[in-house]
């Protein structure tokens, strides 16, 4: 690995196990290295063969019961760090929940695993808590769930806007996730969204014809961070990890629409959201969100052919699927095509409804745009 990249800010998670009803070991699995531990555990538990469900490589996958673990014992403690000791537990016990691995280039990013009831630390305490960088680094190095052959099997590379290169990415990235660590506790999410472009006019204007796509209202300035605000920020670094393939500001947009539905849904509830509440909200309309992002960028089909109006059951909708359809791959704005087709939706639910379903269906183009070739100057050169 040429690097490790953190896709949240240093210090900002902690966990307390004995908070958690162990959800981490019901029915999600786990996995390990044949040569670092799952050989020994097999030697010592030779009924786990029987629960395997893949191997990639060194990587041996296995299935744990909704009820749990077949080795997690009652008093929800791992039965092999009891009996063996902690070095022994399959790479991915031991790394959770910091094991949400995948590649932008050749770059390991690594994200939290939202299962885990994680606790926000304001301001971030780098060195006193779980989620500190330089503790986490060597123990996933050192865990073979990232090793070359790893890598090459079992993680998805993020697929990037064709005008970025990994290495400038990266480096975005790493200083938007540095941003939101710095705002903690002191300012907005949405100011600090704003911060990242160097368009803010820009910005704002599409956020607030996303937003009003949304039957949403954009956020007012110049209002005191929250509790909200300090989750999203320690959380959005991951989440953007879902918008590469838009250019910067559409990500931009997409993270700033996310806080307004966040918002909004999270105001049912009288108790204070989670982090995990938080990415609830957010992951069922990404891809709402993901097209909303594709202003100034070609969209096309996200399949193969050309994609049909879902049956909504809604003449509005239906119409509207039409429009939007029919102007895919033309020159026309995304933004421009949504309010020309979704005039008749007026139902804040049917609008999310349909934005969703549209973003299943569309999406920008990734392919990388060549330049015009003067046919007398290519005469020439060919004499």
């Amino acid at each position: 690995m040429s690097s490790v990249y953190f896709a949240f800010p240093d210090g900002v998670f902690d966990y307390v196990c004995a908070e958690c009803n162990a959800l981490c070991c019901r029915g999600h699995g786990f996995s390990g290295s044949i040569e670092q531990e799952v050989g020994q555990l097999f030697t010592l538990y030779p009924e786990l063969e029987s629960t395997v469900t893949g191997r990639r490589a060194d990587i041996v996958s296995f299935a744990t019961a909704d009820v749990g673990c077949h080795l997690l014992d009652s008093d929800n403690l791992c039965r092999i760090e009891k009996e063996h000791g902690y070095d022994l537990k399959p790479g991915v016990c031991r790394t959770f929940p910091f094991n949400s691995f995948s590649l932008i280039g050749k770059t390991l990013v690594v994200s939290p695993h939202f299962l885990c009831p994680l606790r926000i630390r304001v301001p971030a305490q780098p060195g006193a808590v779980e989620g500190t960088h330089e503790r986490l680094e060597p123990q996933i190095l050192e865990s073979g769930l990232v090793s070359d052959t790893a890598r090459k099997f079992s993680m998805l590379t993020a697929r990037l806007h064709p005008s970025e290169k990994a290495h400038s990415v990266v480096a975005r990235e790493t200083a938007f996730r540095d941003r939101c660590g710095v705002a903690l506790g002191v300012g907005t999410f949405s100011e600090c969204v704003r911060s990242a472009t160097e368009d803010r006019a820009g910005l704002d204007r599409a956020v607030s014809r996303g937003a009003a796509l949304l039957g949403l209202e954009p956020r007012s300035a110049g209002l005191e961070p929250d509790g909200i605000d300090d989750i999203l920020l320690a959380v959005a670094p991951s989440v953007r990890l879902s918008f590469l393939g838009l250019p910067a500001n559409g990500i931009l947009i997409a993270l700033a629409l996310a806080e307004l539905v966040v918002r909004r849904v999270t105001a049912l509830s009288p108790a204070a959201p989670t982090p995990l509440q938080v990415i609830n909200v957010i992951h069922p309309i990404m891809p709402a969100l993901h097209l909303l992002g594709c202003t100034g960028v070609p969209v096309i089909p996200a399949g193969r052919g050309k994609p049909k109006t879902p049956p909504f059951g809604d003449p509005a909708m239906v119409f509207a699927g039409h429009i939007v359809l029919r102007r895919v791959g033309a020159e026309a704005d995304i933004l421009d095509a949504l309010e020309s087709g979704m005039q008749r939706i007026e139902p804040v639910s049917d609008r999310t409804a349909f934005l969703v379903e549209m973003g299943g269906l569309i999406g920008p183009s990734h392919k990388r745009t060549k330049a015009k070739t003067n046919p007398k100057a290519k005469a020439k050169r060919s004499t």
